[in-house]
């Protein structure tokens, strides 16, 4: 009442005078929104946690719930907030949910919390669950749309975070990205796919989205410094091949620009390519012309063709294990 009384005077002896000149600040909202009994953006946030817990409450009441979190948590301050207010433990704890619906919104909500935002990346390792969690989710969810909002917590999560990666690393994130891009080209082998018993299918199947996740999930892991341990767990996981194998499988130009960029990184490495590699790179792209999926000379994209020449140059010279 006293803040409101203050801009209350200010603006009253101020009458008169030319606005753009002696512009007065408008009362804080949340001042105002106690003075008129609305609730603020914590007891909003603290209600949404609620109703989501209530175990009396239905499954469309719990995901509106978890709707209007998320968007409070876009707020910076409101996402810093979930730690003082107590809601990042039970959060977490909806990772665990039998309701892939809740699964989900649980996984959205901690994206959007922690994404560029520091203080809630810090946060959210407070739980030591918390990116085990995310990782099983992504790598083992019988729901899709579960599978890629994870994928989306844990890219917000790590993301030039180094104790982020650090989690990620140990609960063996590196597995779960290489076993998805690995998923993705064996998918166009139907010998492969033969023997996968129908229960555990979905373990075996990559959709586009969840694999183009992981590729851009990778290309930011590896835009970082220190890179040659970072390098070494991809070649040790066999990964490269796959990313080979998927540049005439991909149809996304933005895709390819980070396979591209993760070929780069490698390439410019200590290790550099393999001259297998190296080979393989090559038809990849004359694979990927003749299939009609990928023409420098043809796309408008002109940041894919640079990062490709760039390629061509590295891959051209005596970079060669």
């Amino acid at each position: 009442m006293e803040k409101l009384l203050k801009w209350s005077l200010e603006n009253s002896q101020n009458a008169g005078i030319d606005p753009d000149s002696q512009r007065q600040k408008a009362p804080d909202p949340e001042v105002l929104a106690q003075l008129f009994g609305q609730p603020d953006d914590a007891q909003l946030m603290r209600a949404a946690m609620a109703t989501i817990q209530d175990a009396n409450v239905d499954l469309e009441s719990k995901e509106t719930a978890f709707d209007n979190l998320e968007m409070l948590v876009e707020n910076l301050d409101n996402a810093n907030n979930l730690e003082s207010l107590g809601l990042w433990e039970p959060l977490i704890e909806q990772l665990a949910h039998p309701s892939p619906v809740l699964r989900k919104m649980a996984c959205w909500v901690i994206g959007t919390a922690v994404q560029n935002n520091p203080k809630s990346q810090a946060a959210l390792l407070m739980y030591p669950k918390a990116i085990p969690y995310l990782t099983n989710l992504a790598a083992k969810d019988p729901s899709k749309e579960v599978r890629l909002k994870a994928m989306y917590s844990l890219s917000s999560a790590i993301r030039n975070h180094a104790s982020g990666y650090e989690s990620f690393k140990n609960a063996e994130g590196w597995q779960v990205l290489a076993s998805i891009i690995r998923q993705a080209t064996q998918q166009h082998k139907p010998d492969e796919q033969s023997n996968i018993p129908d229960s555990q299918r979905h373990l075996h199947e990559s959709d586009e989205d969840i694999r183009r996740r992981s590729i851009f999930l990778l290309a930011g892991i590896l835009s970082t410094e220190p890179l040659e341990d970072k390098i070494e767990i991809l070649r040790s996981l066999s990964a490269v091949p796959s990313l080979l194998e998927l540049l005439h499988v991909e149809e996304s130009y933005s895709a390819i620009e980070k396979i591209v960029q993760i070929l780069l990184v490698i390439a410019k490495s200590q290790a550099g390519l393999s001259a297998e590699e190296q080979e393989a790179i090559r038809k990849g792209l004359g694979r990927a012309k003749k299939d009609g999926l990928l023409d420098l000379d043809e796309t408008q994209n002109d940041e894919l063709t640079a990062e490709w020449r760039l390629l061509e140059q590295e891959i051209g010279s005596d970079n060669v294990q």
